[in-house]
């Protein structure tokens, strides 16, 4: 946070300026009070969620009354009108045939996007705040102290003069 008073970077935590000595408290309870609340996004986020549900009706609807006033021109206007049946029949199979490859397109999406929703999150490498944090490993091995061998050696005398006294 920046003084308003000298402009110097203070922490949010401190209560007064380091280099002016103003109090700081107000001024982050009043910048506190002049941020958006969380109210504000949850009300966001419910919208978001109402309009992402109310899209594939409104668009499969509008798909379905194009298909049908398709396929009622088909059958009226071809085969009942002019009378080619098997010729309006083969259009029908056709038409008929690219709306269920557009359906099974838009199912095969739908469960791409569902299962990639269910995979189980990465576990996340460690970053540079948590790295600077560790303790660096030593690099080098320790080396055996001169005196350990001769304290073995000190250990051998003794025990060889307890030795010769029993």
């Amino acid at each position: 946070m920046y003084c308003p008073n000298c402009g110097r970077t203070n922490s949010a935590q401190q209560r007064f300026c380091r280099s002016c000595g103003l109090q700081l408290e107000e001024t982050v309870q009043s910048l506190t009070k002049q941020l958006p609340g969380k109210d504000l996004d949850k009300t966001l986020e419910a919208r978001k969620r109402a309009i992402e549900r109310l899209l594939p009706i409104v668009g499969g609807a509008a798909v379905s009354i194009v298909v049908g006033a398709v396929l009622w021109g088909i059958i009226y206007e071809i085969i009942i009108v002019k009378g080619e049946v098997l010729g309006g029949s083969i259009f029908l199979a056709f038409v008929l045939g690219l709306v269920l490859f557009a359906l099974l397109a838009v199912y095969h999406d739908s469960l791409v996007k569902g299962s990639k929703r269910r995979q189980l999150p990465e576990p996340a490498s460690p970053s540079a705040e948590d790295t600077a944090e560790l303790l660096p490993e030593p690099s080098v091995e320790s080396t055996p102290s001169i005196t350990e061998h001769t304290t073995e050696f000190l250990m051998a005398e003794e025990a060889e003069k307890i030795d010769r006294r029993s």
